[in-house]
């Protein structure tokens, strides 16, 4: 996609979460830079690993330890003699993956003041999903702002995941039924409170509210913007079959709007 082509949807391009890999780490950077240039004087917006709360953030990925690491070979002292095609196995210990957010800080101390998640399909199912709902509790318990951005379909909106069907109806459109992504804001202040910004995709992105310390303005998160921006510098257009549905796939209603609108615009 040049510069010059316009972008083919009027809000989430519902292919992104095939390429998911690439989309969810460039959104991450594009928002630091986008949040970076609102925050205001001795606060910093940072990519960070793994999430501490007061204190100096994450010591940097040369500091951790590696996803996989190989230890020596292992020879157990067996009780009957082992046959003769058998070799020691290589005994390894695996890491857990390690998530990246945006983390919003003080300067001089490193204190955490706003995380925001762009939400991966990992955080919704199994083991998972038990984390996350954990860190994300954590992170409320703390008196710590938090955004949570939910662009993927797989495992259903996390927000009636982590939530509970307490807010379903609050959720649904004109339609009877929930959207299909949602940004979720907690505040500090207000833990009993969320701020949702629903998102449909033949509707634009939304710009969303997010907030700093008691005493600063909000600073803008424009998903758009970001969108956008994504779908050009990644080529998306040379990379998609527009003729074929996307995965996971969409609802009947979506999927019936995303005919109708790929046809108009010559892509189907």
């Amino acid at each position: 996609m040049s510069a010059d082509t316009p972008y083919p949807f009027p809000g989430l391009n519902p292919y992104f979460e095939e390429r998911w890999f690439e989309v969810h780490p460039s959104l991450i950077v594009y928002a630091r830079n986008q949040m970076q240039r609102q925050v205001p004087h001795g606060l910093h917006v940072s990519i960070e690993h793994g999430m501490t709360i007061s204190g100096q953030p994450p010591l940097a990925d040369d500091n951790r330890q590696p996803d996989v690491s190989v230890w020596k070979l292992r020879e157990d002292t067996l009780l009957a003699a082992a046959p003769p095609n058998y070799a020691p196995p290589i005994i390894c210990k695996v890491t857990g993956p390690k998530p990246r957010h945006l983390a919003v800080r003080e300067k001089h101390d490193g204190k955490l003041i706003t995380i925001i998640e762009f939400i991966s399909p990992s955080n919704k199912h199994g083991g998972g999903a038990i984390s996350y709902g954990q860190k994300r509790q954590s992170i409320i318990d703390a008196g710590v702002n938090l955004v949570e951005v939910d662009l993927v379909r797989k495992w259903g909106l996390a927000l009636l995941l982590f939530e509970g069907d307490s807010i379903t109806d609050s959720l649904r459109g004109t339609d009877n039924m929930p959207p299909s992504h949602a940004i979720t804001v907690s505040r500090s202040d207000q833990p009993f409170l969320r701020e949702i910004y629903p998102i449909n995709y033949p509707l634009p992105l939304p710009a969303c509210k997010v907030p700093l310390r008691p005493d600063d303005s909000d600073i803008w998160l424009d998903l758009q913007n970001l969108a956008e921006q994504c779908h050009a510098d990644i080529a998306f257009d040379s990379l998609t079959d527009y003729s074929r549905a996307p995965e996971p796939p969409l609802t009947p209603e979506d999927s019936a709007w995303l005919d109708t609108h790929l046809k108009a615009q010559g892509l189907r």
